[in-house]
């Protein structure tokens, strides 16, 4: 009888449902005010949303008037563009979500005498139709992107100024008109994915977005650097091209990032793992917290009178004691490389390093990486009379992945046991499982039994490789203290 009953409640077609009577099936969600069924409507996917017109005739005009929610999926491959556009022309309620990908670009106009492409600054005369045939007052997300990594189709300049609500934006593959006028007074989120675009654009595009708290670049070309003034933005990513793209030979790549004013950024997130040749400069950021993962693609980093050139310190002039934590990508291990970045941040909390020790002893690998010195991974201290208040005072987490537990990066990870003296925590990446016999035997390595901290808990864990995945979500995810931690390791086994 239980089992009748939960049936009944959702069984009824809706036309004549009967709240009471022997042997009836009420159908207690269609009984739902109009206003409640639009909300479950527009959290469904797109073609479900759609489908719930079938079920009844009350069920018929909910889906057109909810709030829309239109996604054609990340492969593009889910509706048409003849599909997409019959939609928004049934639909007559607002529109909540908005992500078209992979649209098919404009033809290009080439100019032979001049020898240049033709753009024309009103942009995809689709997307403008679309979007004004629409109610965009309370447009929350939008994405709009054209396939082939194409960034020669301009976007139309409406898309900039008739979604007041917008709180989300990802383009991609696109140009960005000139003269860009921009009213997104909400917008928190902004991605912009090999977009061509100029600085003055993106100088307009940051000044009318006054609650941007997160903003993503990746592979970004039309200037050759791009200047950040914001108030109010609290998270970077940037990723630079690390090879022309086809038929850009005639566009400047965006290498440099400067962090002109920026009085809340909390953390600069670069994307150059091992490839490119990025530079990035930070001129005011007095709240910086996080910061990486640092690698051999950043060709100049500047902080300040401080600069790393593929991560070497030249000078080290000026030190940001905001700095909590640092990851730093393909050191080697290299210990006066990790010295400098620990004297350029003396309050740093937590430190991750992913070692690639192989590649120095791989003679096909010789001219990637600067000629590594005489490892002095050996000595104690780096000197007693110049103590590193980072080790003495701070450093609370350190984490190694690749880690094989070998040579010169056992000695490499034995100089933070120890000489960390408030270390809290020591995590170990491993290639592959290990038996206990080889983890005592790192114990003793490792000399753990002198360690610096006596309170100090060391764990070898099974590693994962981070991938741009994750890097990118910590870019918006600003509810993770550290970015770093529930991405650097996959499981563990403790020691």
């Amino acid at each position: 009888m239980a089992a009748t009953a939960c049936e009944s409640r959702i069984d009824g077609d809706g036309d004549e449902p009967s709240g009471s009577g022997d042997g009836g099936r009420a159908d207690f969600i269609s009984n739902l005010p109009d206003e409640v069924l639009g909300t479950i409507v527009s959290l469904l996917p797109t073609r479900e949303g759609g489908r719930t017109q079938a079920l009844s005739r009350r069920w018929g005009p909910i889906w057109r008037a909810a709030p829309l929610n239109l996604d054609v999926g990340d492969d593009g491959g889910g509706f048409s563009e003849k599909v997409f556009s019959s939609i928004l022309s049934a639909h007559t309620g607002p529109a909540r979500r908005i992500l078209l990908t992979k649209l098919y670009p404009l033809p290009t106009n080439y100019d032979y005498v001049k020898r240049r492409e033709i753009y024309d600054d009103a942009g995809d005369g689709r997307i403008d139709g679309w979007l004004r045939s629409r109610d965009l007052s309370s447009l929350q997300e939008l994405q709009l992107a054209y396939s082939y990594d194409h960034c020669r189709t301009t976007l139309p300049p409406s898309v900039f100024r008739l979604a007041p609500a917008l709180r989300l934006a990802r383009f991609g593959c696109c140009r960005l008109p000139s003269n860009l006028a921009v009213d997104l007074p909400h917008l928190q989120q902004l991605t912009l994915y090999r977009v061509t675009l100029t600085d003055d654009t993106f100088r307009a595009l940051l000044a009318r977005c006054p609650a941007l708290e997160s903003l993503l670049l990746e592979m970004n070309v039309g200037a050759g650097r791009l200047n950040v003034s914001s108030p109010s933005l609290r998270s970077i990513g940037f990723l630079s091209p690390w090879e022309k793209q086809q038929g850009h030979d005639d566009i400047d790549d965006v290498n440099e990032l400067v962090v002109e004013d920026a009085p809340c950024l909390d953390r600069l997130l670069p994307l150059n793992p091992r490839r490119g040749s990025a530079i990035i400069r930070v001129i005011r950021a007095p709240k910086l917290q996080i910061l990486g993962s640092l690698s051999y693609g950043i060709a100049n980093l500047h902080l300040g009178a401080t600069v790393f050139q593929k991560m070497i310190a030249v000078s080290l002039t000026t030190t940001m004691h905001t700095v909590k934590v640092l990851a730093l990508d393909h050191v080697g291990p290299d210990l006066d490389a990790v010295l400098d970045f620990l004297k350029c941040f003396p309050c740093l909390e937590s430190l991750y390093i992913i070692l690639h020790p192989r590649r120095f002893q791989d003679p096909y690998h010789e001219n990637e990486l600067p000629l590594l010195k005489k490892m002095k991974n050996m000595r104690k201290y780096a000197s007693l009379d110049d103590p590193t208040e980072c080790l003495e005072l701070h450093l609370k987490k350190v984490a190694l992945k690749v880690y094989y537990g070998k040579g010169v990066e056992v000695d490499f990870a034995r100089f933070f046991v120890l000489n960390a003296r408030v270390l809290e925590r020591m995590e170990f990446g491993l290639v592959e499982e290990y038996d206990d016999k080889w983890r005592a035997n790192q114990n003793m390595q490792l000399q753990l039994e002198d360690r610096a901290s006596r309170d100090a808990w060391f764990e070898f864990k099974r590693f994962s490789w981070t991938t741009f995945r994750d890097y990118k979500k910590h870019t918006h995810d600003l509810s993770m203290p550290d970015p770093f931690s529930a991405s650097f390791f996959d499981g563990y086994v403790s020691l």
